[in-house]
């Protein structure tokens, strides 16, 4: 009896959701200079993927795929079918710890390589880490606060880098388990198109002191000082979790795609920067935020004011875009809008009118498409035409009574949050033309 009770509890520590405790997804906002991109992140096991959003009209950034198993990043772009692989160690590293006495060295081993390399100067890193104590349950998990600074300094006579620079990070941290991928000090900055000499190679030496440890980002702040110490070299990135979840992940999301072409060149990966269209998206936030600063509590007598709240979508179309759309929609006139992030947020703001929205199915409208969540290993941006279903509802915030459903039914052109945003516009319009 005893036997056949150990072999039920196998069997049922076995089934256990434990199976898929360790595959999470994320959604994560990354602002910089006033911009913000929303980022799909997936992680299984000791792998991590990262679908980059794009921001402003800038060219899309690769694919990531981390593989602490293998020590590797595969950076890909679908657009060209191509795939380029990072090793972790590309290179020796000295790491010196400073707060051992005698100073204790590590060395990195790095891969081998045939050729053989002129010797290049020396690149210097000073790592500091601090635990601050606090925690924080955040998504369930146990949330350290860290802080850590990295200044890098080259030689004068270094090929990979000529001028120093300073990172500090402020953030909050958890530990995924079986997530463990090794901390790379050796994050060197280059400018655009400035490349090392192929027949050069540093040698890195990393000074490290402090006590705590990182993990997996859920809120951070980075500030990058080039060249010194000067403000006006001052550059600072805002990371934020919008949205965590335990699921089944597919491990195909994890490999190299089938069919793709490697490249030894990173720089193949990077798409053409289109100017017109980043010109385009910076006088568009710019007029919201005039738009922003001019809503109050207070409005005209004789305005209309709607609040729009974010619509309804999966994950390939980047939502708070849409919601600005919208609101841009539904001011002019007699009448103003304003994003909002609830009801409560709406009555406070004084509006007359809810505006709430869903895509419930985004289809290629080509031959060989098929439901864009379906589709694997493709970039979406190559569609140019969908079919789009859902519905775009107004409802007024005295008595919380439906006023106006539009439903979008129909095919539209464009990338596929061009086309997603002319639907939700197209049933706007009509809604407004109703209330007239």
């Amino acid at each position: 009896m005893k036997k056949y009770f150990l072999i039920l509890i196998a069997v049922l520590i076995f089934l256990a959701p434990g199976s898929k405790a360790q595959e999470y997804k994320l959604k994560q906002s990354t602002g910089m200079i006033g911009m913000k991109s929303e980022s799909v992140v997936y992680v299984k096991g000791m792998r991590k993927r990262t679908e980059p959003g794009t921001m402003m009209g800038m060219p899309a950034q690769p694919i990531t795929i981390e593989q602490c198993d293998l020590q590797r990043t595969i950076k890909i772009n679908n657009n060209k079918k191509l795939y380029y692989i990072d090793s972790f160690y590309k290179q020796a590293e000295e790491i010196i710890e400073e707060d051992e006495m005698p100073a204790a060295k590590k060395t990195a081993v790095p891969a081998k390589e045939k050729t053989t390399l002129k010797k290049g100067g020396v690149i210097t890193t000073w790592y500091n880490i601090r635990d601050t104590g606090e925690r924080k349950k955040m998504y369930g998990f146990t949330a350290r606060h860290v802080w850590t600074t990295r200044k890098m300094k080259p030689s004068e006579d270094a090929c990979m880098m000529k001028d120093s620079f300073l990172v500090k990070t402020d953030g909050w941290y958890i530990d995924l388990p079986k997530f463990n991928c090794p901390f790379r000090y050796q994050q060197v900055q280059r400018k655009p198109g400035e490349m090392p000499k192929p027949d050069c190679r540093d040698r890195f030496v990393t000074r490290r002191s402090g006590k705590g440890k990182l993990g997996f980002p859920l809120v951070e702040a980075t500030t990058m000082i080039m060249g010194g110490q000067s403000t006006s070299n001052e550059f600072k990135t805002e990371l934020e979790t919008l949205d965590f979840s335990m699921e089944k992940l597919d491990s195909m999301l994890f490999e190299i795609p089938i069919g793709y072409t490697e490249t030894k060149n990173e720089e193949d990966l990077q798409e053409k920067m289109d100017i017109g269209n980043m010109m385009n998206d910076l006088m568009k936030t710019a007029k919201n935020k005039q738009k922003e600063k001019q809503v109050s509590e207070q409005k005209a007598p004789t305005m209309k004011r709607f609040a729009v709240l974010q619509p309804k979508t999966d994950d390939q179309v980047q939502s708070a875009d849409l919601q600005n759309r919208l609101a841009g929609v539904l001011t002019g006139g007699a009448t103003e809008a304003v994003v909002v992030s609830s009801v409560e947020e709406a009555k406070g703001l004084n509006c007359d009118y809810l505006l709430t929205s869903e895509l419930t199915k985004i289809k290629s409208a080509s031959k060989v498409g098929g439901l864009l969540k379906a589709i694997k290993n493709t970039d979406p941006n190559a569609m140019n035409s969908y079919s789009i279903e859902g519905s775009v509802v107004l409802i007024r915030v005295a008595d919380d009574s439906e006023l106006v459903r539009q439903k979008i039914n129909g095919k539209f052109e464009g990338k596929i949050n061009e086309a997603a945003g002319k639907a939700l516009e197209e049933a706007a319009q009509k809604i407004l033309s109703k209330l007239k």
